[in-house]
C-alpha cells in the first residue's frame, strides 16, 4: 500500500518518513511532495492509496489539495494535519470526505492508528472488491451449468414464480422471457453400426451439442440442457413469429445430416409445436420424450413433427413419485424432512387429481415399498424386521400415508440412533488414544489421523458429545495424572513434567499454577 505525505515543512516530511515505522501498518512505499502542485504531480506519476496533508500550505492548501485529489481519484483515503488555529478552518474538509483530523504537534502512535485504521478498511474493500469479481468469475465460468440446471428443473415440473424466474433468466442471459412463444427441439444420438464403445458416448453428446449451437447461432434465439435421459433439449425463442414451422423442420434435418455426415451417428429429432413460456414447457417436454420412447429402436435417423394437440391418454402418472429429487434418494441422504414433504406431495396429487383411483393408490404402494426395500437393504437389515417381504392390505390412501410416515418416523429414529453410537465410539477411541499417548506432544491432528477424520469434524463431535474441548480434556487429564505423580516423591517436577508430555518443565509449572493455584512443589510441600 502507498503512503503520500505533503508539507511545506520539508524536514517534518523527512522526519516522518524516516522515523515512523510505516511496514507495521500494512504501508510499503512512501512518497512526499512539499506543496499541493508538487503532490498531484507525483499522483499522476504513481497514485498513493493513502494522502496525509497538512492545511496550510502556500499557493494549493490541503483542503484545495484534497479537492483535487477526490476529483482523480477518489478511491484514495486523506488524512488532514492541522494546527488549533486552523481547526474550523479545517471543517471545509468534511465536504472532500477527509477520512481523519489529526492536531498539531501529532504524536507517532497517534499517526500510525490513524493510517492503521485507514489502511485496514482499504484492504477490507480491496478484499470485498476481490470477492466480488471472483465471485462473478465464477458465475461466467459455471454460466452454462446453471442455465443447463434451471432448464432441467423447469421441464421436470418445479415451477419458480414469475419474478424470481424473470431474474433468474436475465442473471444468466438466457434469450427468453416469460410469455415468449417457444418450441422444442428434442434429440437423441443412435449409433446403430456400433461405430463407438459406450464410453464414448458423453464425449460424442458434448460434440452433437457444439454442432447444433454453432448451427443455431446464425439466426436463432436458443437455450439448451441435456435432460436426465440424456437427450438434447433446445428451446428455440419464436418471437416474434419470425420462424415457421417449415424453418423448423428443415433446420432439424439438416442437424440429422450434418450430424450424420461429421459423426456417423443417427440422430431422432422431436419438434414440438409452439406455446406460450413457462406455462407450457413440462407439457411439451413430456410428449417430447414419450414421442421419442415411441421410436427407441428404430434404425436410421427421421425427424417428427408433433401436432398441434396433444393426443389425449386414459392414464396418468403420479408425478412427484418420479420427479427429482427422489424418494429413495432422499432416504439415502437422510433428508428426512424433505422426504415427508415428498409423501405430502405425493399423497396431495392423488386427493387433487385421481381421488378414488385404487390404480393410482397401487402405483404409489409399489412404489414406496420399492423406496423403503432399497433403504433397508442398503443399511444392511432384513425386510422381515419391518414387515416389508410380505404385501400389506391398506384399506384407502389416509392408512398408506399413515404406514408410510411412521415406517419414515422409525428409519430416522434407528438412523439417530447408529449415529449417536457411532459418535460415542469415536468418542471412546479419542480418549484412548489420548491416554495412551499422554507424554507424547498429543495434537488434535494426530488424533484426526489415528480415527481418518477431518480435525475439525473431530472437535465438533467431541465437543458435542462430552461438553469440553480437546485441548480441555487433555489438560484435565494430565493435571489429575500430575496430582498423582507428584504424590510419589521418586519423581522430580522435571520428571512429572516430561511423563505429562511437556518437554519444557517450566511452562509445565505454568499450566499446573494456573490449574490449581499452586506450584506442583508447593502442592507437594
Amino acid at each position: 500500500m502507498k503512503l503520500l505525505i505533503v508539507d511545506d515543512e520539508e524536514h517534518l516530511v523527512e522526519s516522518m518518513k524516516a522515523s515512523i515505522c510505516w511496514k507495521k501498518v500494512g504501508i510499503d512505499k512512501i512518497m512526499s511532495a512539499y506543496s499541493g502542485k508538487q503532490a498531484l504531480g507525483v499522483m499522476e506519476q504513481e497514485a498513493a492509496d493513502i494522502v496525509i496533508t497538512d492545511v496550510r500550505m502556500p499557493g494549493m492548501n490541503g483542503i484545495e489539495l484534497i479537492g483535487e485529489i477526490k476529483k482523480k481519484w477518489p478511491d484514495t483515503v486523506c488524512l488532514l494535519v492541522t494546527g488549533h488555529a486552523e481547526f474550523e478552518y479545517a471543517q471545509e474538509g468534511l465536504r472532500h470526505k477527509v477520512s481523519h483530523y489529526l492536531l498539531k504537534p501529532v504524536k507517532d502512535e497517534e499517526l500510525l492508528a490513524a493510517v492503521k485504521q485507514v489502511a485496514g478498511e482499504i484492504q477490507a474493500e480491496q478484499e470485498k472488491l476481490r470477492a466480488y469479481l471472483h465471485s462473478q468469475a465464477m458465475v461466467h465460468r459455471n454460466m452454462p451449468v446453471m442455465r443447463a440446471n434451471l432448464l432441467n428443473n423447469l421441464i421436470q415440473g418445479r415451477g419458480w414464480p414469475e419474478g424470481k424466474l424473470s431474474e433468474q433468466l436475465l442473471l444468466y442471459e438466457i434469450p427468453v422471457g416469460v410469455g415468449d412463444r417457444i418450441s422444442l427441439i428434442l434429440i437423441r444420438a443412435e449409433d446403430h453400426h456400433q461405430h463407438y464403445s459406450s464410453s464414448d458416448m458423453p464425449i460424442l453428446g458434448y460434440a452433437i451439442h457444439n454442432i447444433i449451437e454453432e448451427m443455431l447461432a446464425d439466426g436463432y434465439k436458443s437455450w439448451s440442457c441435456e435432460d436426465i435421459y440424456g437427450n438434447l433439449l433446445f428451446i428455440i425463442n419464436r418471437t416474434p413469429d419470425l420462424i415457421t414451422d417449415q424453418q423448423l423442420e428443415n433446420l432439424a434435418d439438416k442437424m440429422r445430416h450434418v450430424v450424420g455426415q461429421l459423426l456417423h451417428l443417427s440422430l431422432a429429432v422431436i419438434l414440438s409445436p409452439s406455446g406460450s413460456f413457462p406455462g407450457c414447457l413440462e407439457e411439451l417436454y413430456q410428449r417430447c420424450v414419450a414421442t421419442a420412447r415411441l421410436h427407441t429402436g428404430y434404425e436410421g435417423d427421421f425427424v417428427v413433427r408433433l401436432s398441434a394437440e396433444p393426443v389425449k391418454t386414459s392414464v396418468h402418472i403420479i408425478s412427484p413419485l418420479y420427479s427429482p429429487p427422489l424418494l429413495p434418494h432422499l432416504l439415502e441422504a437422510g433428508n428426512w424432512e424433505a422426504a415427508r414433504g415428498k409423501l405430502h406431495e405425493i399423497f396431495a396429487e392423488w386427493r387433487s387429481k385421481y381421488n378414488g383411483s385404487g390404480e393410482h393408490l397401487t402405483e404409489i404402494y409399489y412404489a414406496l415399498i420399492s423406496a423403503f426395500v432399497y433403504f433397508v437393504h442398503k443399511n444392511g437389515r432384513l425386510l422381515a424386521d419391518y414387515r416389508l417381504q410380505d404385501p400389506l392390505t391398506l384399506k384407502g390412501a389416509g392408512e398408506m400415508e399413515y404406514w408410510a410416515m411412521e415406517m419414515l418416523d422409525r428409519l430416522q429414529e434407528e438412523v439417530r440412533t447408529e449415529q449417536s453410537e457411532s459418535r460415542h465410539s469415536l468418542v471412546t477411541q479419542i480418549q484412548q488414544y489420548v491416554q495412551l499417548h499422554l507424554p507424547d506432544d498429543v495434537s488434535l491432528q494426530a488424533i484426526a489421523d489415528h480415527v481418518y477424520l477431518h480435525p475439525t469434524h473431530v472437535s465438533k463431535v467431541f465437543k458435542r458429545e462430552t461438553g469440553e474441548t480437546i485441548s480441555e480434556y487433555l489438560l484435565r487429564l494430565r493435571m489429575e495424572k500430575a496430582v498423582f505423580l507428584l504424590k510419589d516423591s521418586r519423581y522430580k517436577v522435571y520428571e512429572v513434567a516430561g511423563r505429562l508430555g511437556y518437554k519444557n518443565p517450566t511452562y509445565f509449572i505454568k499450566v499446573f499454577k494456573e490449574h490449581f493455584g499452586v506450584t506442583p512443589q508447593e502442592f507437594r510441600d
